[in-house]
């Protein structure tokens, strides 16, 4: 089975913040240059929050004229680094559950994706991901790039494939709403919430959700490529886990476009 047999049965899941026109005519060249992937997926839906509510619109026409079937959901709230995150991605969870969608493939407006990603193989499982590495994971295991591979389980929220017929829930939405008051109260808040608490994050919060449902995972990379993705961690030193501008395996998070990718 390849990856192709899943994005056809699957919702395409995207979310992102708008905060000026610049910023939805870069997705407009990301959603073209994407375009051959896109159209193999059963459903579009896209999730956003924004800067400036005036951009809805021309916004939601971006993706109506190439998907005129897509499905928009729009806040007219933003609660922020993090929290809105957390709500942009409970919002395509709830949307597929709710509406009797199994799989979900999850990304954000800054992801390219190559056609060779439909070729991927894979094994039958419930969840798929991208571990999130860092510099500084390689270090506490000892550049042991085999170990990290055994053991490390930190799924990116940017990229997954997930069957929510399966799970229950996606984030504790008490809790998130909880600290969010919690840190309205913080005298010069730096928007870093796991240097207030621990554990806050929605990368923990995905992982608590695999766990929870006790869901069958696949890491999307084989040791071999695992290895060459570390290697290329430990060569730049790249402190951020989340891979950007790198291409792995036909699957890009392109947030720097002017700047050059390293492909694995």
């Amino acid at each position: 089975m390849n990856l192709k047999n899943i994005f056809n049965k699957s919702v395409f899941g995207t979310i992102g913040y708008i905060s000026s026109y610049s910023d939805i005519e870069l997705v407009e060249q990301y959603l073209v240059y994407n375009m051959p992937v896109l159209k193999e997926f059963k459903k579009i839906l896209v999730s956003t929050n924004y800067g400036n509510l005036e951009l809805i619109s021309y916004y939601n026409n971006l993706w109506k004229k190439y998907f005129p079937d897509c499905l928009l959901i729009n806040f007219d709230f933003n609660r922020g680094h993090n929290f809105g995150t957390a709500d942009l991605d409970d919002s395509i969870f709830d949307w597929c559950k709710e509406n009797n969608e199994n799989w979900l493939v999850k990304t954000a407006i800054d992801f390219v994706f190559e056609e060779r990603i439909l070729e991927k193989n894979i094994e039958e499982a419930d969840f798929y991901y991208l571990n999130g590495i860092s510099y500084e994971d390689l270090y506490l295991n000892n550049f042991n790039y085999k170990n990290t591979y055994d053991n490390l389980f930190y799924p990116q929220t940017n990229f997954y494939i997930i069957d929510v017929s399966k799970c229950d829930y996606l984030n504790d939405k008490d809790y998130i709403d909880k600290t969010y008051e919690q840190v309205k109260k913080i005298n010069n808040y730096n928007g870093k919430i796991w240097e207030y608490i621990e554990g806050w994050s929605c990368e923990n919060f995905l992982k608590n959700c695999i766990i929870r449902n006790n869901l069958k995972k696949q890491y999307l990379l084989d040791v071999d490529k695992h290895i060459e993705l570390c290697e290329a961690i430990n060569y730049y030193k790249i402190g951020d886990p989340y891979h950007k501008n790198i291409m792995i395996e036909g699957v890009c998070h392109y947030q720097y476009y002017d700047q050059p990718i390293i492909e694995i």
